[in-house]
């Protein structure tokens, strides 16, 4: 049941993202959405990542939760997985932060920023999938515990809806900053 709601989940928020790029690009505000791309995307993030290790931390071992590590891995090892889960969080808020001042702006170092952010997240997130755990995605290999799982579809979802936003910022945001850098090459040969 569980992993069907999951990948409705993903599915709403896929759709929920198509409806604003296409609102956005309609209205001729292609950077309102993709900062609005950019907080869907990160949003599902979160939630895949830093949430789900604030939740492993604080949640013993179960037949219902096998990714519980209370009671199994000292205070240390657990402090430090609240640590790293408040620091993703706030690197997530950070971007949206970003894509909602200077992206809608047209800021380039925005673009950038966020374009980089996104790369480490996905290929993190695939290194995961591919590598550690498939998260029940059909190409990826079976685990050595023999535990398929569920999720790809909200590590998908993230990825593309980010990439998607990334994507109607850029002939903006970088056409922008060409002209600037024209702009300056002309004045410093006059």
């Amino acid at each position: 049941m569980l992993p069907t709601i999951i990948a409705i989940w993903a599915v709403v928020w896929a759709l929920v993202a198509a409806g604003v790029a296409v609102v956005g690009v309609r209205r001729g505000r292609p950077l309102w959405a993709a900062a609005w791309l950019v907080t869907i995307g990160a949003f599902l993030a979160a939630q895949e990542d830093p949430m789900l290790i604030l939740q492993m931390a604080s949640s013993g071992h179960s037949a219902s939760f096998r990714d519980g590590v209370l009671g199994l891995v000292d205070p240390h090892t657990r402090g430090h997985m609240y640590g790293a889960a408040i620091l993703a969080l706030g690197g997530i808020g950070l971007t949206v932060l970003i894509a909602h001042a200077a992206l809608r702006r047209g800021d380039a170092w925005a673009w950038w920023g966020l374009a980089g952010f996104w790369l480490l997240g996905a290929a993190a997130d695939l290194y995961e999938l591919f590598w550690i755990y498939p998260h029940g995605f059909p190409f990826a290999p079976i685990p050595a515990d023999g535990v398929r799982g569920f999720g790809w579809q909200t590590l998908a979802a993230w990825i593309l809806i980010w990439a998607a936003g990334l994507a109607i910022a850029a002939p903006s945001v970088l056409a922008r900053s060409r002209r600037a850098m024209r702009a300056v090459a002309a004045q410093g040969s006059a």
